[in-house]
């Protein structure tokens, strides 16, 4: 009886193992970029706004984005580094932020700045880059700003 328990169990184990679809290759299983990034110069900095992906590169519904890596480079030519992170946490909600925005706060007068997002899963995957987007930073003068409040 004893042993028939085992192998019992045994077979359980056994069925519980093993691939239930077929594997997925990585690139397939990547974020889409962010689409639609688009910048402007606020009194407080710069701020970037774009739409969220909503699948992945194969095409599969994507419910585990993790959040958003911002790039920036001082002028065209040069290289990108990394200048904030938006993580989100409404992954388990039914309905998700679908437009979402981000201020740079570290931005100097007069100066020309080059931006990029790349979205991230909880597990890591990354998208490719957004397209870049570019933009002189010129805050709105303070008449112009009150006149908008």
């Amino acid at each position: 009886m004893r042993r028939g328990r085992r192998a019992a169990a045994l077979a359980l184990v056994l069925a519980a193992c093993g691939l239930k679809n077929d594997p997925v290759a990585p690139e397939l299983v990547r974020p889409l970029p962010p689409a639609k990034l688009a910048a402007a110069s606020t009194r407080d900095g710069v701020e970037l706004r774009w739409r969220r992906p909503t699948a992945y590169t194969g095409g599969g519904r994507m419910r585990d984005l993790s959040g958003f890596d911002v790039e920036r480079a001082a002028g065209a030519a040069g290289p990108f580094a990394k200048v904030g992170t938006l993580a989100l946490g409404d992954q388990q909600r039914f309905r998700q932020e679908r437009d979402l925005a981000w201020t740079d706060r570290e931005v100097e007068h007069g100066t020309e700045y080059v931006y990029r997002v790349i979205a991230f899963t909880t597990d890591g995957s990354r998208s490719v880059p957004s397209t870049s987007v570019r933009i002189r930073y010129v805050p709105p003068s303070p008449a112009a700003s009150r006149d908008d409040e």
